[in-house]
């Protein structure tokens, strides 16, 4: 009782990371729409957590004593406005699921959102603060939101944003960074104070500077997107080109899984199948063969038996998402091991009628030889033979054991390895034992 808490508990990191921010989760890539959705979903859920960052340094700056003023209205606004974002992103994400207009809408608003509450925060800590200590830390905010604008993989939101965001950065460093706003002066005047105050003119450097490393870490990220977007349209192309395989591929699995077994009915005998498995499990186990190949023939024998785990395979089906094809992948294993078990069965039946039949020759020995010639297959095809001997058919009556070792002295061990038959003869009343005794 007290370790279901703990089987709960585990893996809950990964399942609430899942839920909240994992990208892929529960959509279908191919589905353009969807992604699109999905990402709005986890990264208002960033955007989220990103702004409650933004509310608790508001809180501590405004309420501490470097900071006794009205810096407390930040404070006091920001939570509230944290609030209405949300709930804004929310309802614009939620208009409509399955509409692509809709989500890209949300997309760019988000994204617009993203950038100028970095560049809010920047502005309060380091213009209206005062709080030049920690101008770098929030300066770092505006390439954080650059990462979480790319996080949507669309090169075309970036492209399309290049120009403004350039625009707003370049108006920052203006107006807040350096401040030339307030130095009053005309063009012509700025102009000439840039060739003659060293200070000014290493001011202006360092704003080039900004620029320039702005617009490289925009670049860097394009080129990071764009390898990210042709990955994802590949593995699109990939999956959409893996489903229209699985649908001819499904199609003509069942065809064939329609004809073998329909044909291989009267093979699908139970008790028939019952009997050869204690034979074969008894063979193998004189035959010294390890306890797990001992199993696995023994399994191998009943599997035909499981027909009815695959008879879905046979039916129409347009499920093409990852869980039905890993579910398809194990009944076509399933089905290809009960379509060998049954040639097995098959191969029985043909060489018993040929012989009754009086058409045996060596070329049907060469060509029953190359089916299926592994030991195991032999162990079981062997005890097949002898319980099909011991039972009517519909070309022979029921033989006893006698007459039935008989048979396979004179004509059917050229089917079978020599230690196989030799083994076979050694133990043949511990096998008329089990057949008298089922």
């Amino acid at each position: 009782m007290l370790e279901k808490p703990k089987n709960k508990l585990k893996g809950l990191g990964k399942r609430l990371f899942s839920k909240f921010f994992g990208f892929e989760t529960g959509i279908d890539i191919t589905n353009e729409v969807a992604v699109l959705y999905r990402r709005n979903v986890v990264i208002k859920n960033i955007v989220f957590l990103s702004n409650l960052l933004y509310s608790f340094v508001f809180f501590i700056l405004g309420f501490s004593v470097a900071n006794p003023t009205t810096d407390w209205l930040f404070a006091v606004a920001s939570l509230p406005i944290t609030y209405a974002v949300g709930r804004l992103q929310k309802k614009l994400i939620d208009l409509d699921h399955n509409d692509l207009t809709k989500q890209q809408i949300a997309m760019y608003v988000s994204s617009f959102w993203i950038f100028i509450s970095a560049i809010l925060v920047y502005v309060r800590i380091y213009a209206v603060g005062n709080n030049q200590l920690f101008e770098t830390a929030s300066y770092v905010l505006i390439y954080y939101a650059l990462v979480e604008i790319s996080l949507y993989q669309d090169k075309k939101l970036l492209s399309n944003s290049f120009v403004s965001l350039l625009g707003f950065v370049t108006f920052l460093h203006i107006a807040v960074t350096y401040n030339f706003f307030n130095l009053g002066l005309t063009w012509q005047e700025f102009i000439e104070h840039l060739f003659t105050d060293h200070e000014m003119a290493m001011q202006v450097g360092s704003l080039a500077l900004r620029t320039i490393i702005f617009i490289l870490f925009y670049l860097v990220n394009y080129i990071i997107v764009s390898i990210g977007q042709f990955i994802q349209e590949e593995r699109k192309k990939e999956l959409q080109k893996r489903r229209e395989v699985q649908g001819d591929y499904t199609h003509i699995v069942r065809n064939l899984f329609n004809v073998v077994f329909q044909a291989s009915s009267s093979l699908l005998d139970e008790s028939h199948a019952k009997w050869v498995a204690l034979i074969a499990k008894k063979l193998a186990a004189v035959y010294n063969l390890d306890e797990i190949t001992i199993n696995d023939i023994e399994k191998y024998a009943l599997i035909h038996l499981r027909f009815d785990e695959i008879k879905d395979i046979m039916l129409d089906s347009n499920s093409y998402d990852e869980q039905s094809y890993e579910v398809l992948k194990t009944k076509t294993e399933l089905g290809s091991k009960i379509g060998k078990r049954l040639q097995l069965a098959q191969k029985c039946n043909d060489i018993l009628r040929s012989h009754y039949e009086g058409t045996a020759d060596e070329k049907l020995i060469t060509e029953m030889r190359k089916i299926q010639p592994e030991i195991e297959s032999q162990i079981i095809l062997l005890a097949d033979m002898y319980i099909s001997l011991r039972n009517a058919a519909s070309y022979h009556r029921p033989n006893t054991h006698q007459q039935t070792i008989q048979l396979f002295q004179n004509q059917l061990f050229h089917y079978f390895e020599y230690n196989l038959k030799e083994t076979f003869l050694r133990y043949h009343e511990e096998f008329d034992a089990i057949y008298r005794e089922f």
